[in-house]
């Protein structure tokens, strides 16, 4: 009787470790589901960054051009300023004839 009561209490212990190591196993599965929708979400946000990294160089070049053309205008500016009147009229009268004549038709 003595091993009778043995063994059902050694098949009880069987059969919780096989339902604990099932559920482990199914949560193992879950994770590794989880694991893997993180890294293709991760995947996804790097290739973003980099997205977001190249337009941020392209527009950071285009606002350096745009700041060299303003530096380049004002330093026009500041030398015909410096020039003397009729050197302005000449030059003004020069400029409007040959923008008379390059006119698109």
């Amino acid at each position: 009787m003595e091993q009778n009561n043995d063994l059902t209490k050694l098949a009880s212990v069987v059969e919780d470790m096989l339902s604990r190591f099932n559920k482990l196993k199914e949560e193992k599965e879950d994770l590794l589901l989880t694991l893997a929708a993180k890294e293709e979400q991760i995947k996804e946000l790097q290739e973003s960054v980099s997205s977001l990294n190249e337009e941020k160089s392209d527009v950071y070049e285009r606002v350096s051009g745009i700041l060299g053309s303003i530096d380049e205008w004002e330093k026009s500016q500041l030398a015909e300023e410096k020039k003397s009147p009729e050197e302005k009229t000449s030059e003004t009268a020069t400029h409007a004839d040959s923008q008379l004549f390059s006119m698109d038709v």
